[in-house]
Formats: C-alpha cells, structure tokens, sequence
C-alpha cells in the first residue's frame, strides 16, 4: 500500500472533498500547460490523475459504509465469477447459435 494512499484515508470526508477538488484543479493546469507547451512533465499528471482516483474510491467507500478495501464476503466473489462465467458462456453461446443459423 502506498504512503499517499494511508495519508489519503486518515483523512476525514470534509477533507477528501476538499482535495478532490484540488486534485481536480491541479489536473485542469497540467493539461492547460502540456497542451499550450509550457511544460513537459507528464509524470506529474500521471500522479494527479492517480490520486484523484485514490481518493473519489475512498470517497466512494465512505458512502457505501466499507472500511476496508477489497473487504467482501466470501459469498459476494463466487456469485460475481459466476456472473461474468454466465456472460462468457451467454456471448459464446449466442456466437455458436448465430454460425450455424448460417
């Protein structure tokens, strides 16, 4: 786990608000910049970019009432593998039906 990312959750919602904004702002300069030429350092938007959607998934969790990051129950991943098992066979299914309407 990264230092930004344990600095990121001692926040507070008030305080993740407002760096979100801030993120989003700083964002909003680096593109200006890298567009019009006056700087080169994508590293720094890289970064930006990335802490922003640390803290919108701290933001998001605090809303749905989670502590933990990738806390799920043991009866919630089955029934996703199962799911995208199901669409997998659904699309296969429907391609093999389609070939031989054919």
């Amino acid at each position: 786990m990264t230092k930004r990312m344990n600095d990121f959750r001692q926040m507070g919602s008030n305080e993740l608000a407002i760096q979100e904004h801030e993120l989003g702002e700083q964002i909003f300069r680096l593109r200006f910049q890298l567009t019009t030429g006056q700087s080169e350092s994508v590293k720094k938007l890289r970064e930006a970019r990335r802490d922003l959607a640390r803290v919108k998934t701290l933001v998001r969790q605090q809303e749905l009432g989670q502590q933990q990051p990738g806390a799920k129950s043991a009866a919630e991943v089955p029934a996703k593998a199962k799911k995208s098992h199901d669409k997998r066979s659904h699309t296969k299914k429907s391609a093999t039906e389609s070939s031989r309407k054919e």
